[in-house]
């Protein structure tokens, strides 16, 4: 099948990166497709598989004032259109709220149907009230709302169920073996975390629970992958805590795999998260992992005590504390670990594409 992806651009983010795994995973199986972005190449962080198109845009730059911002939106909908209409897919899988409200205003009077995908939480970071409403409106139109979790989809119960599919993102597993580390870690032990460096990740909180144990765990140091507005409040926390050469923020890294296989331990601390893919990555590489309750509904993946160790979310002490019990228990984070790598075998990349052909097949 022809299909066109759209996303606003390939930067850095998560969504991105389900982007690039899952058309990696279609194009395998024999799907022919194309991936518009509204921004150019300027802010590419991730490459597509060869074989795969690319429609850069250009259209991505921020304007000022309504007339602007109205006149901006309209040239993107009719270049997308253009893109669509040139590509001639059997489906349209568009990616995040504001590029899916465009995708779905481009490809009126098409007869393509259109798939939007959700890949944040709508309840903890809601679109402003203008794209909110356009997204009540557009929406309806849509040949089918995928979810990245229970949580994500019950937001959209306005839509009507035969109209609405959960599917997780996915993680391919073959980027992990045999996987090379980008970045030599100083010290004898390791605790990782990645994300974006925004206030959602709580890695303001993860560094208040590493300096209260820092000076009893001397030989352990902590490093924090990605990039993100946050970076220079988060430095200096980290000189605040005297812990310099003992945190690390050495950016975002495209293949973290190698690295994540090195960490002696993974802590998730996010304050919220629709399906937190950095701590599925760290789980597939068999880590011992500490995450905070963060989703809007439990997942039945994750078990306390057999594959995780669960805090409540904005939780220091608690943060700490599960941090500690672990990094002084070898035996217990090789025990976490290998179950770890056992329960998120659902996300593999060749299950979830199996799933979107499925529902590709229905629409088409």
């Amino acid at each position: 099948m022809r299909l066109v992806f759209v996303i606003s651009a390939l930067s850095g983010g998560g969504a991105e990166r389900v982007l690039v795994s899952l058309v990696k995973g279609l194009a395998a199986r024999g799907h022919r497709i194309t991936v518009v972005t509204i921004f150019g190449r300027e802010l590419d962080f991730f490459s597509l598989p060869d074989g795969v198109e690319r429609a850069a845009l250009g259209l991505g730059k921020e304007t000022v004032g309504l007339p602007a911002k109205l006149s901006a939106n309209l040239r993107r909908i009719f270049a997308l259109r253009r893109a669509i209409r040139a590509a001639k897919p059997g489906a349209v899988i568009s990616f995040l709220g504001q590029t899916n409200v465009l995708a779905l205003l481009a490809a009126t009077g098409l007869r393509v149907p259109v798939i939007v995908a959700e890949h944040t939480d709508p309840f903890r970071e809601p679109l402003s009230r203008p794209w909110d409403r356009l997204r009540r409106i557009t929406y309806r139109r849509a040949a089918c709302v995928v979810s990245v979790s229970e949580a994500v989809d019950r937001y959209f119960d306005w839509i009507a169920a035969e109209r609405r599919a959960v599917i997780p993102n996915p993680v391919d597993f073959a980027e992990f073996e045999d996987a090379a580390s980008p970045l030599a870690l100083p010290w004898p032990q390791a605790i990782l975390a990645m994300g974006r460096l925004a206030p959602e990740k709580g890695f303001d909180l993860l560094i208040a629970a590493f300096a209260r144990l820092a000076a009893r765990f001397p030989d352990w140091g902590l490093a924090i992958l990605g990039e993100g507005a946050l970076r220079g409040k988060l430095e200096s926390l980290v000189a605040e805590q005297g812990l310099a050469g003992r945190v690390l923020l050495p950016g975002a890294i495209r293949a973290p795999g190698g690295i994540l296989k090195k960490a002696d331990l993974f802590v998730l601390s996010s304050r919220w998260e629709a399906l937190p893919m950095a701590l599925i990555e760290a789980m597939a590489c068999g880590r011992a992992v500490v995450a905070t309750q963060c989703m809007g509904v439990a997942a039945d993946w994750l078990r306390p005590g057999e594959n995780a160790v669960l805090v409540p979310a904005e939780d220091v002490a608690g943060l700490a504390a599960a941090m500690e019990g672990l990094m002084q228990d070898p035996g217990r984070r090789r025990f976490l670990g290998q179950n770890a790598a056992l329960a998120v075998r659902p996300f593999e990349l060749d299950r979830v594409v199996g799933r979107w052909e499925t529902l590709l097949s229905k629409i088409a």
